[in-house]
């Protein structure tokens, strides 16, 4: 199922351009049969992620910080992130001054995974693409 969801992604990912011209063409990647994948922004502090959990019944997507000081001046725009964020569901932050080594930005989409996984393909491609407009307040 796995390999199917991400290989089902790169393929519609490829047809949209607005993604292609962030991101490149997704559809040369190799197959993946994890829960999540990873597009790189060109920093090694931060990366959008897709991820998806069967069992839990929802994908999504997030911004995974290995700064915890570029984490806090984002979390500082809570609002203007949030703003950005709005379209895709409600946006779950980790605590800036939690125990943990690493802090994540995130948003989740319930999704029945025995149906027709365009609209699912779409959202994620969308928060992918809103993600990188959230990373982009960093400057």
């Amino acid at each position: 199922m796995r390999r199917s969801f991400w290989n089902g992604l790169y393929e519609y990912a490829a047809t949209r351009l607005d993604f292609v011209d962030v991101y490149g063409d997704p559809s040369g990647r190799k197959t993946n049969s994890d829960t999540w994948t990873s597009f790189g922004v060109g920093l090694g502090f931060c990366h959008p992620d897709g991820a998806l959990n069967i069992r839990g019944g929802y994908i999504a997507v997030d911004l995974y910080f290995t700064d915890t000081f570029q984490y806090t001046k984002l979390y500082a725009m809570r609002d203007s992130v949030e703003r950005i964020l709005a379209h895709l569901g409600e946006v779950m932050w980790d605590e800036p001054d939690a125990d943990k080594k690493n802090r994540r930005l995130w948003v989740r989409h319930d999704v029945d995974f025995a149906s027709d996984m365009t609209e699912a393909y779409r959202w994620m491609t969308d928060g992918l693409l809103a993600m990188r407009n959230v990373y982009e307040l960093l400057g």
